[in-house]
C-alpha cells in the first residue's frame, strides 16, 4: 500500500537546478540495481551524466511534497533512464513516469541488463516485450533490447 496518494506525484520537465540531485539519485540507484557491475564504472560516468546525458535528453522529474522521488529520460523514442528512489520503489512512481512518456509516443525502446530482473519485470508489467539480446562491450554484461508499442 503506497504511503501517499498517487495523484500527489507531480511531474515536471527537468530544470537546471534538478541536475545535481538527479545525478546523485542515478548513481545511488545504479550501484544498487546493477550490483553485478563495479561501482567504479558508475562513478566514472557521473560527470558525463551531469554534463551531457541529462542536459541532452528530454527528462521528467517526479516529486512528492517538493522532494525528488524519481525521473525518466528520453532520447526521441529511446528510454535512456528511469530511476526511482529505492524507498519509493513499488509505490507507483515509476508507473506514473512511464505513463507520462507513453502518452506522447507510439513506440518506446530500451536496453536493460539481463541480470536486472526487477527492472525486466517492471518493463514487462508496463507492456514491453523482449526483442533481442546482445553483449554490452563496456561492461561485458548481456543486455535485453525491449520495445513497447501503442
Amino acid at each position: 500500500m503506497p504511503l501517499f496518494n498517487y495523484n500527489e506525484i507531480g511531474i515536471h520537465r527537468m530544470k537546471a537546478e534538478d541536475i545535481d540531485p538527479l545525478v546523485h539519485l542515478w548513481y545511488a540507484v545504479s550501484v544498487k540495481a546493477h550490483h553485478f557491475i563495479s561501482a567504479n564504472y558508475w562513478h566514472r560516468a557521473k560527470e558525463k551524466m551531469r554534463s551531457e546525458y541529462l542536459p541532452g535528453s528530454e527528462t521528467y522529474v517526479a516529486r512528492i511534497d517538493n522532494q525528488i522521488v524519481g525521473f525518466v529520460s528520453m532520447l526521441d523514442a529511446y528510454l535512456a533512464a528511469i530511476f526511482i528512489n529505492p524507498s519509493m520503489q513499488g509505490q507507483g512512481v515509476g508507473g506514473r513516469l512511464m505513463d507520462h512518456v507513453k502518452r506522447s509516443r507510439q513506440t518506446i525502446q530500451l536496453k536493460v541488463y539481463k541480470k536486472n530482473e526487477p527492472g525486466i519485470r517492471f518493463y514487462q508489467k508496463h507492456g514491453f516485450q523482449s526483442v533481442s539480446e546482445h553483449l554490452d562491450q563496456e561492461t561485458e554484461e548481456m543486455e535485453l533490447f525491449m520495445e513497447w508499442k501503442r
